[in-house]
């Protein structure tokens, strides 16, 4: 038998080993092929760029997502964190490796896996997908690839939304200051279409977590628009800071209409800390600031 074929081999048994811990609620085997399929899936990525190899990491991604999915439903906490490790672990490991097609793959699934646990009420294993998420993020963002960059923020925005839907608010708070991180690294590496981008999507989450009396998010949302403001002013980008100064008044106004007095105390500091110095053009970076959104929104309907 040749290497190729043990190898093959292998990667079936783990994945027929896995699916029948999780069917049978096995903790401690599940997550030990968790392991082993984040062993063998990262192998792949290393091995020459094949049909064969593409066609088997990504199917070792999908069964990784399918057992995910099975322990989150059997209520297996802990080999959910395992299967979400796996997966944000494959997913920055192939950004990095510029293997973008397995790139996507993997953090399309670690991202459908983080609303489904955030939906069964994990908070402990939708926070480990939400730290995936962040990382491959912020490795796309180093690597330069801007269409990864804003999947990962797509896939965080959504998370926060499912965390304050089912009342989960640390997963929220975390998700969203890997939000913020994966836009400061975005503004450290000149994408700054990213870094708007999360900008925009920081002011939706403010924006829903005031309009639903989410005080702790919305918190974070500022805090991240802090982050966001010093960033951008130490490299010059002034379309963010003026995108981040809107969201912030906006965050703002809304909370002062709904009574929230420290958020809008919050809010009213952070703008006078990422306010832009001198005049911008206001029309061209409305402009961009449209177009940016636009792009967003045909992403998530894919999604």
């Amino acid at each position: 038998m040749s290497s190729e074929e043990q190898r093959g081999l292998d990667e079936i048994r783990g994945i027929e080993e896995g699916l029948k811990a999780a069917y049978t609620r096995n903790t401690k085997e599940a997550v030990e092929a968790f392991d082993r399929l984040r062993e063998f899936a990262i192998r792949l990525i290393y091995l020459n760029v094949t049909a064969e190899h593409e066609l088997d990491a990504k199917a070792l991604i999908v069964s990784i997502g399918d057992m995910g999915k099975i322990t989150a439903k059997q209520s297996m906490e802990i080999a959910s964190v395992a299967a979400s490790r796996a997966l944000g672990d494959i997913a920055a490991e192939a950004a990095s490796q510029r293997r973008d097609a397995l790139a996507i793959k993997a953090v399309s699934v670690l991202g459908s896996l983080s609303r489904e646990l955030a939906a069964r009420g994990m908070d402990t294993a939708a926070k480990s997908a939400a730290e995936g998420l962040g990382k491959f993020g912020a490795v796309s963002a180093r690597m330069g690839v801007e269409n990864q960059v804003t999947l990962s923020e797509i896939y965080l925005m959504q998370l926060v939304r499912e965390a304050m839907e089912e009342g989960l608010s640390e997963t929220g708070i975390i998700a969203v200051a890997f939000l913020g991180e994966v836009g400061a690294v975005s503004v450290e590496n000149k994408l700054e279409e990213s870094a708007i981008g999360v900008s925009i999507l920081l002011e939706e989450l403010g924006i829903a977590a005031v309009r639903e009396n989410h005080e702790p998010e919305a918190k974070v949302v500022i805090n991240a628009f802090e982050k966001l403001g010093k960033a951008s002013s130490m490299h010059g980008m002034k379309s963010l800071l003026f995108q981040a100064a809107w969201s912030v008044e906006t965050i703002r106004v809304l909370a002062e209409d709904k009574g929230m007095n420290a958020v809008s105390r919050i809010a009213k500091l952070t703008l006078e800390s990422v306010k832009a110095a001198g005049a911008l053009d206001e029309e061209q970076t409305l402009e961009k600031i449209q177009e940016i959104k636009k792009f967003h929104r045909k992403i998530m309907e894919k999604s």
